[in-house]
């Protein structure tokens, strides 16, 4: 079997053309793609959580506490728009940090603070003492 033999390249002229110089100013940037995170994400009662407040309330034993207050939250406030997790750190006072729920809701003031009585009555009765300074509600 004999090699085929492939045509002699053109000989490309010193003068570049019209088109390579009107498209090489216009270069396509490759577009990065979003990295998966391969951390799993944690969830304390079906909210995400982040590493700062999941690390805490291991460290303190608040899950099942925080579980609590979430649920008595969903249960108190009934026009509940959104809800989430911060770690709050106290910078002078390490023993004051603690885990604030965050929610919004679109009641009135007034019915607002009424529901807030329902739920720090109910707080009180279900979430034990010594744990109740490590979780906060923020409500707006």
């Amino acid at each position: 079997m004999s090699s085929k033999k492939y045509p002699e390249p053109k000989p490309r002229s010193s003068r570049p053309s019209k088109v390579a110089e009107s498209v090489a100013g216009y270069t396509v940037s490759p577009t990065i793609p979003k990295r998966k995170s391969s951390t799993k994400i944690r969830r304390i009662a079906g909210l995400e959580a982040s590493d700062e407040v999941w690390e805490f309330a291991q460290k303190h034993r608040l899950v099942p506490h925080l579980e609590t207050a979430v649920r008595l939250v969903k249960e108190s406030f009934r026009d509940l728009r959104s809800i989430y997790l911060t770690f709050d750190p106290d910078p002078e006072e390490p023993n004051l940090d603690g885990i604030i729920i965050h929610i919004k809701t679109g009641e009135s003031i007034k019915e607002r603070e009424k529901q807030y009585r329902a739920y720090a009555l109910r707080f009180i009765q279900e979430v034990p003492n010594e744990v109740r300074s490590k979780i906060c509600l923020f409500y707006y």
